[in-house]
């Protein structure tokens, strides 16, 4: 196995050491494009260069991908004129090395289609729904990141957008966070700054209670003695698990309302956390005797 190894190394290196043409597809990536054209827009240009070369090179530029980097302000490109490949060979071995000979380059010549655009930004619609597996609940509503995009195109096709849309996304059964990347749907002649945004919603078990609460008395006049019937009430709720824990009778408070021409008062929860929900009191309605 060792011989064998061996001999495949050498076998490999003696393939590598000798001369090939080989063809390479080499993208155009134009740059220094002024603030009233957008990126976006520019065409996806490729150049075929033949190149006559060692398997080694051949290996390593298979590796390091080469592009040709085009300013286009430095060039007549935003002119509508063409920029001839075959004048300009020593920006293609710029790409490659000076010393690796270029035998054809195709096509002969690069123009660019390109037009200044104006921009808007407008709002991202979301088109996601979900249920919840039984038990569990969204913490806060959903939130998208960024919640509006810059869309480019022609004034009259600006003019006609006033949002833009998500790809439709079902889910079922949520008992976690929701949380990934929305696609946004494309419209013609326009292009966006992102074509994806973040849809974040926290989501959380729900834990269902009950709380025995003392009720006070709101706006009773200092000299006054009242007797409640009943003193206290039984609050029924829902929290989030994850605040369940810390969760304490002075969190809450309960009160009635003097008004002595009712035949009784209803309580009322002034006070409780952020984190619970679902409140349900019973009794809903409290006698009252007034001590002279």
């Amino acid at each position: 196995m060792l011989f064998f190894l061996i001999s495949a190394l050498f076998w490999l290196l003696m393939q590598l050491s000798k001369t090939y043409e080989h063809t390479f597809k080499v993208p155009v990536s134009y740059v220094n494009l002024p603030k009233q054209y957008y990126k976006g827009f520019l065409p996806n240009d490729t150049i075929l260069v033949k190149m006559k070369l060692s398997g080694f090179k051949v290996f390593r530029y298979k590796i390091t991908k080469p592009v040709l980097k085009l300013d286009v302000q430095k060039t007549e490109l935003l002119q509508g004129k063409a920029w001839k490949v075959t004048d300009h060979l020593s920006k293609i071995r710029e790409v490659f090395d000076e010393v690796s000979r270029i035998v054809s380059v195709e096509p002969g010549q690069l123009k660019l289609q390109i037009k200044a655009v104006h921009k808007k930004q407008v709002p991202v619609k979301p088109l996601v729904s979900y249920e919840f597996k039984q038990g569990f609940k969204n913490k806060k509503e959903a939130v998208l990141k960024p919640d509006s995009v810059w869309v480019y195109g022609q004034p009259a096709v600006l003019d006609t957008i006033k949002e833009v849309k998500t790809k439709t996304y079902n889910f079922v059964k949520v008992d976690k966070d929701i949380d990934f990347q929305v696609e946004l749907v494309q419209l013609n002649e326009v292009k966006y700054n992102t074509n994806y945004v973040r849809y974040r919603m926290p989501v959380s078990e729900i834990i269902e209670d009950t709380m025995t609460l003392p009720v006070e008395i709101s706006g009773k006049p200092a000299k006054i003695n009242i007797l409640l019937f009943p003193k206290k009430i039984n609050l029924k709720y829902k929290v989030y698990k994850e605040a369940y824990k810390n969760l304490k009778s002075g969190d809450f408070r309960v009160e009635v309302v003097y008004n002595p021409a009712l035949k009784s008062w209803k309580p009322k929860l002034v006070k409780h956390p952020d984190d619970v929900f679902d409140f349900s009191i019973r009794p809903n309605k409290i006698s009252f005797l007034i001590k002279q």
